[in-house]
């Protein structure tokens, strides 16, 4: 007489394949009463799922640091440009009363 075949949804493989990172994969295969071939290709299939959900994150994230560091970068630049201009005015205002000491002497 042939066993059943028992379906697991994806949420009791997760458990499962969580389990086995804490105990040990042989003690869970042999608690679910599971082959190692089916633990690996349940294994493969949310790896993959796992690095895609994983890089879409990763790629949102750099991407909005990204934008962060852009905004920041012209922020910067508008300081630096402001105080350069501020710099050429004193250097002007200090050569113009160097000019007018010099024809006062």
């Amino acid at each position: 007489m042939a066993t059943q075949r028992r379906k697991f949804t994806d949420e009791e493989k997760l458990d499962i394949l969580q389990q086995a990172n804490k105990m040990g994969i042989t003690a869970v295969l042999r608690t679910h009463n599971l082959s190692y071939s089916v633990f690996t290709k349940w294994k493969q299939k949310f790896m993959k799922s796992d690095i895609n959900t994983d890089l879409n994150s990763l790629i949102h994230k750099a991407r909005s640091e990204i934008k962060l560091l852009i905004e920041e970068n012209t922020r910067l630049k508008k300081i630096i440009a402001h105080q350069a201009l501020e710099l050429e005015l004193k250097d002007e205002e200090l050569k113009k009363t160097n000019d007018l000491l010099k024809k006062n002497k």
